[in-house]
């Protein structure tokens, strides 16, 4: 899966929205594309920078959000 892809598919998830403190959707592609300091989602499949951006404001950070919550809320 592309990276793209999944932070498309993130964007659309609840507890993703909740990790980025945002309200929807579109506020969370919003922040997305900011943290990744894009146009489009699309671009940290082609751009190095933006994709080390994401695994390191986005993705690292979300794992890790989700694990957390996994052993707290057992």
């Amino acid at each position: 899966m592309r990276l793209s892809q999944w932070l498309a598919l993130r964007c659309r998830e609840r507890e993703f929205q909740q990790f980025l403190r945002v309200p929807d959707e579109h506020t969370a592609t919003r922040v997305v594309r900011a943290l990744c300091d894009v146009e489009s989602r699309a671009e940290v499949d082609t751009n190095p920078a933006a994709e080390k951006r994401c695994h390191d404001l986005i993705r690292k950070p979300y794992i890790a959000y989700t694990t957390e919550r996994s052993t707290t809320h057992v």
